[in-house]
């Protein structure tokens, strides 16, 4: 029975994919009604890449103006009373929230875990009346992975570098209720390759791992819904991981308290001014 009763604990806190609750869904819901969504961060220190101010100019470019598909995912699901959007530079507001960073999980599982300030958080979410932010921060790091050919009949087991993806909703105390922790295979973005032809036509089981291009990099970025030279208007590359976290921040149908009805669309409402 006991063990049980832990599987249903482990259940309820945990999203069927990469995120996950680490409160119960209802006391999730109970707090925070609206929710904050900040421009997307960069972790500059922790990427590690022979090329790694070209990687810091196209991620800093690249990420700029994203967070309103993110948004409009988020609004889709109508799990909140409002998804508001936090304005600000990225970077000012990276070193204005975040306190540091730690290493959690293990093997392929391996993630950056962030810690916040809890002043800083508190006088922005009062800045902009929301009960939560959600907060995407992209990092650099190297963890195991298995990489296929494109046959499929060949695989090498490495450690790869990639860029990842951290998100949490954390509250104006600096509570994190829910987290998204860079699940196994879904790297934001792939920075080595195992070069399996050049194996191949040296005759060799030696699989060398290579650095992918700053331009190829920049390509994969800029990649559209319906391929690279599709008509969509949405990076495939954000696009993905922002459906993602929304469908994994799915908590249920936002309704009145007391009501039993889903709330109609909020106002828009101007945050008041936050101090840097």
């Amino acid at each position: 029975m006991r063990i049980l009763a832990v599987l249903a604990v482990f259940l309820l806190l945990t999203g069927c994919g990469g995120g996950y609750f680490k409160v119960p869904k209802e006391e999730y819901q109970a707090r925070v009604r609206t929710l904050g969504v900040l421009p997307v961060l960069l972790d500059e220190a922790s990427i590690d890449h022979p090329q790694k101010e070209q990687i810091l100019e196209l991620l800093t470019s690249e990420n700029s103006g994203k967070e309103p598909m993110l948004i409009k995912d988020l609004r889709d699901q109508k799990a909140y009373f409002d998804v508001r959007a936090i304005s600000g530079f990225p970077q000012e507001l990276y070193a204005q929230l975040v306190r540091g960073s730690s290493m959690g999980g293990k093997g392929e599982s391996t993630y950056r875990r962030y810690a916040f300030y809890p002043e800083a958080l508190g006088q922005l979410s009062e800045g902009y009346a929301v009960d939560g932010l959600l907060v995407v921060i992209l990092n650099g790091l190297q963890r195991p992975e298995t990489r296929w050919d494109r046959t499929h009949l060949r695989y090498l087991e490495a450690n790869y570098n990639a860029i990842q993806v951290t998100a949490v909703v954390v509250t104006p105390a600096g509570e994190i209720v829910w987290e998204y922790p860079s699940p196994p295979g879904r790297e934001f973005l792939t920075l080595q390759y195992p070069d399996f032809d050049e194996a191949y036509y040296n005759k060799t089981d030696s699989v060398v791992i290579h650095n992918i291009t700053v331009a190829g990099l920049r390509r994969t970025l800029q990649e559209r819904v319906g391929g690279l030279l599709g008509r969509g208007k949405e990076s495939l590359v954000y696009q993905r991981v922002f459906s993602d976290i929304a469908s994994e921040l799915q908590a249920g149908t936002f309704k009145l308290p007391g009501t039993g009805t889903s709330a109609p669309a909020p106002q828009a409402q101007q945050p008041a001014s936050v101090q840097p």
